[in-house]
């Protein structure tokens, strides 16, 4: 069965918050809330914690940081999707983790953070120097489709109606 739109983008959001918060004065909130949170649903906290670690070893030391957050962005939101999916009572939790940890963000991480929820197939967004839009269609058939994912670039991957 598909994931609703605003759990898949709590999730997105989630994760976001979670990779925004590596590397920043931010992070050991991030990671305390993110292994409490799975913790309670059954997982090992060293397995989370492990998991953390290799997350933000992958972005402070890659070459190309933007890619390696948005990878760890993806593997992170299919980690909270599946988590949601098992447990629909952690939305609220995971809703207090994005508002603390948010908080915290210095104002660069913040502002990289961007919240769109598309309703009815649309979303729009602002966007700055050094920033992108990733547009994702979803159909109603429980497909969403990432666009490619170039700097500075608005890309489109849905199909024409």
């Amino acid at each position: 069965m598909p994931m609703d739109p605003t759990t898949a983008a709590l999730a997105m959001t989630a994760a976001t918050t979670i990779v925004g918060a590596m590397a920043t004065s931010t992070w050991e909130t991030a990671r305390t809330w993110t292994v409490q949170l799975f913790q309670r649903r059954g997982r090992s906290p060293q397995e989370v914690e492990a998991q953390l670690d290799r997350s933000v070893v992958r972005v402070t030391r890659a070459e190309d940081s933007g890619t390696a957050r948005e990878t760890q962005i993806l593997r992170w939101r299919d980690d909270l999707e599946d988590l949601l999916s098992e447990h629909p009572d952690a939305a609220d939790d995971l809703e207090s983790l994005v508002r603390e940890v948010q908080q915290l963000l210095p104002p660069v991480q913040q502002q990289w953070i961007a919240h769109v929820i598309a309703h009815g197939g649309i979303a729009a967004g602002a966007v700055g120097p050094g920033s992108g839009v990733h547009i994702h269609n979803y159909s109603g058939s429980g497909q969403v489709r990432p666009a490619a994912s170039e700097p500075n670039s608005v890309a489109n991957t849905g199909d024409a109606e």
